[in-house]
């Protein structure tokens, strides 16, 4: 049974799934893409902004996969991870994200498309062929057509024995929320993970798809969250220490400035 939802959603878990159906449009069988996200996406109410919202209001796991039915609202993060990278398969038709024709470039309507779409994303799973774009993809209105089916893909979710806390910062969002944000790091993984929480100690985010401190400041930029103080986990630990040097050179390196 497939579920569809008008939501936002934050992700970084998503695939570009490749099919061949008959276009609509012109007849001619074509090539495209489609967008199938993660069960770690987040998803919330339809409308919510990623800035004004991150800290106020929790977001719950998606916990499935789900096919992108449409995908508009704050569109730029969409443009610049999507739109740019695969000009040639998606395009922005009246707002909205859509798999376009190769050939007549016309939209390519999610009913037509959406089989071709989960029995790809499956069978292609399966053979571990399909690669998490790891970008980030936020959008403030969706439909999705959630989905469940046996495939090798497996994104482990954060868990606290494989993770140290390094760093804790407080932070604003764009309209003077307050919370903060936990940098934890994995050297069995590889991995930094962060951890949002509002100003009540709710955790609103947790995101752990980071391979360096580039793609933490990248995500802390992208939700639009401003750092008011860095703080070290244990003040006695040289790995702390570090850690506090290196993400104050990555954010210096990605144009944050320290008030005067």
């Amino acid at each position: 049974m497939t579920l569809v939802h008008n939501r936002s959603l934050l992700t970084k878990e998503w695939y570009k799934v490749p099919f061949s159906v008959d276009c609509p449009g012109c007849g001619a069988q074509t090539r495209s893409a489609a967008v199938v996200v993660g069960p770690s996406s987040l998803v919330g109410d339809a409308g919510s902004t990623s800035g004004n919202d991150i800290l106020t209001k929790p977001n719950r796991r998606l916990d499935a996969f789900a096919f992108v039915e449409a995908l508009g609202g704050q569109t730029e993060h969409v443009e610049r991870s999507v739109i740019n990278r695969f000009h040639s398969t998606f395009a922005f038709l009246s707002g909205r994200l859509t798999s376009i024709c190769e050939h007549c470039a016309e939209n390519l309507p999610p009913a037509a498309i959406r089989s071709a779409v989960m029995n790809g994303f499956v069978r292609l799973g399966q053979k571990r062929l399909l690669v998490n774009e790891r970008l980030m993809l936020f959008a403030s209105d969706v439909v999705l057509t959630e989905f469940r089916g046996e495939t090798s893909i497996e994104e482990s979710a954060m868990r606290y024995p494989d993770y140290a806390l390094l760093l804790v910062c407080d932070t604003e969002s764009a309209i003077g929320e307050t919370g903060m944000i936990e940098l934890w790091h994995s050297i069995a993984r590889d991995d930094y993970a962060i951890v949002i929480k509002g100003h009540d100690g709710c955790e609103m985010l947790r995101d752990a798809f980071n391979s360096d401190l580039k793609d933490v400041v990248r995500t802390i930029s992208d939700l639009g969250l401003v750092l008011t103080q860095l703080h070290i986990a244990q003040a006695s630990s040289p790995y702390c220490a570090l850690a506090r040097d290196l993400f104050l050179e990555a954010l210096e390196h990605s144009g944050y400035r320290q008030a005067s």
